[in-house]
């Protein structure tokens, strides 16, 4: 084999460098003996060198399918037609339990996402839920129904008897003896219609000039239901 040296300033006829590019491509597999000039042939002569372990200049790759490729860290992307993306691995930044009611919303994986709740038991909506035992506080409404009465949240009060009187508790001790004619209703016993208790400490009188729907006397500690008719707008006692 004859070897040439090439110094600096020598002229390198294009005949010399084409049989030394046709000897390169034949040794990759290009039988041409040309240079490469499809995308095809590329791919090829990599695949006889052994491919490129890394492409550094910027790619746009259109309608083209990667087989298990390793994406490392991407600049950006937009995932609105991919699928298989496991939400307990594949989604960081959730907060504690969210990955496991995304993947089974019952109310105990809800509950055990909120940091604010009160309470346990199944999630309540808006309409007709099932309460059990709750706390309700200071409730206001339109209107209420109870299939029973069994407790207030403080002693009874006790109010003296006048022209009008104004209970606003379920239950009321009524001192003096005073004429009651009319007896304010209370929301929501005013637009729904309910009973109040009325526990005389005197004997008291009542007249049905006003919206009591009959006279009568009261009997010292004996309770008396009075029940409000919103269509009437009247009391009826239970004795008379």
């Amino acid at each position: 084999m004859t070897t040439t040296v090439f110094t600096s300033g020598t002229v390198i006829e294009s005949t010399w460098l084409n049989d030394v590019n046709a000897a390169i491509y034949t040794a990759i597999a290009n039988t041409s003996g040309s240079p490469p000039s499809t995308t095809a042939q590329v791919i090829t002569n990599l695949s006889q060198t052994g491919g490129l372990a890394t492409q550094n200049t910027a790619q746009t790759l259109t309608n083209k399918t990667l087989t298990a490729p390793i994406l490392g860290t991407p600049t950006s992307g937009t995932l609105t037609n991919c699928t298989g993306l496991p939400v307990a691995t594949g989604v960081s930044n959730l907060g504690t339990g969210v990955a496991t009611f995304l993947t089974t919303p019952s109310s105990a994986n809800l509950r055990t996402v909120l940091t604010d709740e009160t309470g346990t038991g199944g999630a309540v909506f808006a309409n007709t839920p099932t309460l059990v035992t709750p706390v309700l506080g200071a409730a206001t409404g339109t209107s209420i129904a109870l299939s029973s009465f069994s407790a207030v949240s403080a002693a009874a009060p006790t109010i003296a008897s006048a022209t009008t009187i104004a209970p606003t508790t379920p239950i009321v001790f009524i001192s003096g003896t005073t004429a009651v004619v009319n007896i304010t209703a209370a929301a929501p016993i005013s637009t729904g219609g309910g009973t109040i208790t009325l526990i005389p400490t005197g004997a008291f009188t009542w007249t049905a000039a006003g919206n009591i729907a009959v006279l009568g006397t009261a009997v010292v500690n004996r309770a008396l239901t009075m029940t409000y008719d919103a269509t009437t707008t009247k009391w009826y006692p239970s004795y008379v």
